[in-house]
């Protein structure tokens, strides 16, 4: 189970310029055994609470099982202000939690795994700030973030520093380009990488696109694949716009330095500009969309105003569709569906295609239940999932459907439903060991020693895939399957 973090405001390592707490000591007070299914109003009538003590930061501890459910917490220290400032305050919680300046609620979480932003006005002095969280079930986490204007977490901006291609990284692509070139004997082959799941919204994951693409030669690529999540509704992206165009500005330049056609299709952490503005679906094909048009020979076919489309490689018969799981025109908290629009688009693509090509189909989210580390228990997306896999399976029938192949779920993943392959790559972000499905395993990451990548082959006159892993987990991770 993920950690229960309550990460200071205070930390440098953040924010240089954030406030520090004046004290330096954080209070806290732990009651075990709460049957409650909300945070509780009145954390006085909670009776003497099963652990007290001090730390440094609001941060749970060994103090505390990190594998335990049902227990509440409340933390407690002051914060000096030097002058009269506006702060935003950014609050992620799972389960629920409370913030609360000088005993007045600035913001309320009652859901799991969501972020919310608050904007307060400081008057110089001592302020006392207040965190209540509520552990229900199924996973522990709560982030404060605490900005002023003009502020930013790290370096996004045009003066971070260029990067030499790290050590590992090289011996990493070259192994499994051996393993690669063992399988591939004779065959003809599509060949390209899955990037999904980036999250760059407080580090520079996304420079492992730039590692895997400035050593495509060693492959010869067809094309590269980022299924999305690039990071900009996470974090202090959910602040700044600032933050937002550069993360978005940054990876797409990444994306540039393949010299051939990389292909992007967002997630579900793409859409929130900052500010309370989104970005468009116009916003994703000029970045990272129509860049490729010269690239594609007249073979990618964008939608207009749309970010589903397709590409072909005709002389290998080979064609990528490329769906929007999170929705289309919808984007403002809806989520993982794939509209009655694109559905119908996306019947009329396939039957269009000629009966000799190979149909290979990916997203963001992964519709089948197996693929899903977290339930989404909304009607309208477990709706969206079951007309999905139907349509799948019902146009399988027909045409050769190589399969779905999606991110989102942190883990990799192989099923066959009704004769079509389900495949979720895990990239660069790993699930917590207790949201693992059935049938799904997990690499341990360390972004800093390793790559984690998986490059899909397909040998079409054989209906044959291999996937291999580039990094974390190795050959362990290569799967094998047919269509």
């Amino acid at each position: 189970m993920k950690k229960l973090l309550f990460i200071a405001a205070a930390i440098a390592a953040i924010c240089a310029c954030t406030p520090k707490y004046s004290e330096g000591e954080v209070s806290f007070k732990i009651w075990e055994n709460y049957d409650g299914d909300s945070l509780p109003n009145d954390f006085t009538a909670l009776g003497e609470p099963t652990v007290t003590g001090t730390t440094n930061a609001f941060q749970l501890g060994d103090y505390v099982d990190p594998a335990k459910d049902h227990f509440v917490a409340e933390y407690t220290s002051t914060l000096t202000v030097p002058e009269e400032k506006e702060y935003s305050f950014l609050l992620y919680s799972d389960d629920n939690s409370r913030f609360i300046i000088d005993g007045e609620p600035v913001i309320e979480l009652n859901s799991t795994g969501s972020y919310t932003i608050a904007k307060q006005t400081l008057g110089k002095g001592r302020h006392e700030l207040k965190i209540q969280y509520q552990e229900y079930i199924n996973g522990q986490g709560l982030d404060l973030y605490l900005y002023t204007e003009g502020e930013l977490p790290r370096d996004y901006g045009t003066t971070a520093p260029e990067y030499q291609i790290p050590d590992f990284v090289v011996p990493q692509v070259t192994e499994a380009h051996d393993r690669y070139m063992k399988w591939k004997g004779d065959d003809e082959t599509v060949i390209f990488p899955i990037f999904t799941d980036i999250h760059s919204h407080t580090d520079y994951r996304f420079r492992q696109i730039g590692y895997v693409g400035e050593t495509s030669d060693i492959w010869g690529y067809d094309f590269m694949l980022c299924l999305g999540d690039v990071g900009v509704n996470l974090g202090p992206a959910h602040i700044s716009k600032d933050i937002t165009n550069t993360i978005l500005t940054k990876v797409s330049d990444e994306m540039k330095k393949y010299p051939g056609l990389f292909l992007f299709v967002p997630g579900n952490h793409d859409w929130d500009g900052g500010e309370d503005t989104f970005t468009s679906e116009e916003r994703f094909q000029e970045l990272f969309q129509e860049p490729g048009l010269e690239k594609a020979d007249g073979n990618l076919h964008l939608t207009e105003g749309k970010v589903y489309h397709y590409y072909d490689i005709p002389e290998k018969n080979f064609r990528i569709i490329l769906l929007n799981s999170c929705g289309t025109g919808t984007q403002q908290g809806t989520y993982y569906i794939f509209d009655d629009e694109q559905v119908e688009w996306f019947r009329n693509i396939v039957n269009e295609t000629p009966k000799e090509m190979n149909i290979f189909v990916a997203c963001h989210y992964m519709p089948h239940p197996n693929g899903r580390w977290h339930n989404t228990p909304a009607p309208y997306t477990l709706q969206s999932n079951e007309r999905m896999m139907d349509v799948l399976a019902e146009l399988k029938k027909d045409h050769n459907i190589i399969g779905l192949f999606c991110g989102d779920s942190h883990f990799n993943m192989h099923e066959v439903d009704r004769n079509v392959n389900y495949f979720v790559t895990q990239s660069m972000s790993c699930c917590s060991i207790e949201n693992l499905m059935p049938g799904t395993r997990r690499a341990d990451i360390n972004l800093d020693e390793s790559l984690c990548c998986d490059v899909i082959a397909v040998k079409p006159a054989k209906n044959e895939v291999h996937t291999f892993r580039i990094g974390a987990g190795g050959a362990d991770f290569d799967y094998e399957f047919t269509y």
